[in-house]
């Protein structure tokens, strides 16, 4: 249940493990964005997803919390409307969404990214082309030359966020000087994802082109699962680092590399479009039918820093989750041109390090955005991860057994394997079926074994 793709090789062979519940954790976030669903129903998945990881690392006690949490969630919601055990899921519904998940577009992209890891490592003459391409196309993209000095776009430090024992933030660590020791093996990183998302652009290209998906429709659809796929990274990378049983703490993140994939996307959106780019005679045909006004309103984005800033938005989005989870509010936030007069060309990173502070608190709390509808214009994906976030990580804070501390066999019945894994997914089942089960935490108390006496 990891929801990730791999490659494995020995002896100069390679098998790669396409996982297709990553494909579908991706198309269920695209759902609720694309119908511009509340912001709790993305919350509930991304509970789900943070309840598999921690069950698969053998901690139980936080697995079922998550569970819990998201069923207490869903009730608290329908209390709030008054709908009793009716789920009231507004949404706009688009059948294309439905077309492109028939059509497992997505998991097209996914198989070919993954194929592009293969090509990558048997130096395969084929994609040549395509690979050499995409490094000339990193290299005349990945510096900022608009200032004058040439700034470096895709590659972000490292920044660590502390907390001391009463969650007070207690200050960043910006981690300048191992970026720069790894830079050039960072780049060549970067490189490799984006010769894999070049790979999976074309075969989801022929799986839509196929399936009579515009290609606009496919073109947004792959800028917004870009994102969706770095979420999901990142709190997979998060939930071993968070404080267990205190609220002292260093939370490594990772700066985002959302941002290289995304304009390396829509450059080889342009290249395809214009027939330029080495691809298939029917990838190029299919391409060349995208939309000026769609391609130009994304390149603008690029061209004027916009892409840049929103790409940060699942890493600021976690800061803000954890210091409202362990501090109970954000502190008070520093202008960015306060930061610059203060500290020059060094405030780049503390304006990073601090952009949660900027953000409304709303965003990390789920029962402000009961009220909703799809005409709000809020991003329920973003405020539902940021929601998450919060709740995960004052969960984790609060739990003080050690992990590994309560096995299987010590509360689970014989043969109840399967059923506690429904468990951990119930909220999604409920939500799809729009009704709360009234019996669901007697059925999830059926799982566990009596009592033992002392």
């Amino acid at each position: 249940m990891q929801w990730s793709s791999v490659v494995i090789g020995h002896n100069s062979k390679y098998v790669s493990f396409v996982d297709v519940e990553q494909a579908n954790a991706i198309e269920l976030l695209l759902a609720r964005g694309f119908w511009a669903e509340l912001p709790l129903f993305s919350y509930a998945e991304f509970m789900i997803r943070a309840a598999e990881v921690f069950y698969d690392d053998g901690d139980l006690v936080l697995a079922a919390a998550m569970s819990e949490r998201a069923n207490a969630r869903l009730r608290q919601y329908c209390a709030h409307t008054g709908s009793g055990l009716f789920i009231d899921r507004p949404k706009a519904v688009s059948q294309v969404l439905i077309d492109i998940m028939q059509a497992k577009v997505v998991l097209g992209f996914i198989t070919g990214h993954e194929i592009g890891h293969i090509l990558q490592k048997a130096f395969n003459p084929g994609a040549a082309p395509l690979f050499d391409w995409v490094c000339t196309c990193y290299e005349g993209s990945h510096l900022d030359k608009n200032g004058g000095i040439p700034r470096e776009r895709f590659l972000l430090p490292e920044i660590i966020q502390k907390f001391d024992d009463d969650g007070q933030p207690n200050g960043h660590a910006i981690q300048m000087s191992k970026m720069v020791g790894l830079l050039h093996d960072m780049q060549r990183q970067q490189i490799k994802e984006a010769q894999s998302d070049a790979l999976g652009v074309i075969l989801a290209s022929d799986a839509a082109s196929t399936a009579g998906i515009p290609v606009d429709v496919l073109f947004s659809i792959l800028f917004d699962a870009l994102e969706y796929t770095e979420m999901l990274m990142v709190l997979r990378r998060l939930l071993p680092r968070l404080p267990r049983g205190e609220k002292r703490a260093s939370v490594p993140l990772e700066g985002s590399g959302l941002v290289a994939r995304q304009i390396m996307f829509v450059r080889l959106a342009r290249s395809l479009r214009d027939g330029t780019a080495p691809a298939p005679e029917p990838i190029i045909q299919y391409w060349s039918k995208l939309s000026e006004k769609a391609l130009a309103r994304i390149e603008s984005l690029i061209d004027n820093g916009k892409v840049e800033e929103l790409s940060l938005r699942s890493e600021v989005t976690v800061r803000g989750g954890i210091e409202l989870a362990l501090y109970g509010k954000l502190a008070p936030h520093r202008a960015p041109e306060k930061l610059r007069t203060a500290y020059g060309i060094a405030a780049g990173g503390l304006i990073v390090a601090e952009a949660h502070r900027g953000c409304p608190e709303a965003l990390f709390k789920i029962e402000e955005s009961f009220d909703g509808t799809p005409e709000s214009k809020l991003d329920g994906v973003l405020y539902g991860f940021g929601c998450a976030v919060r709740d995960i990580c004052a969960l984790k804070a609060s739990e003080t057994h050690a992990t590994g501390s309560i096995r299987r066999a010590d509360i689970l019945k014989d043969g109840s394997d399967a059923a506690f894994v429904e468990f951990l997914r119930s909220a999604r089942t409920q939500i799809f079926r729009m009704e709360l089960n009234p019996h669901w935490a007697e059925d999830f108390k059926a799982l566990l074994r009596s009592p033992r006496a002392e």
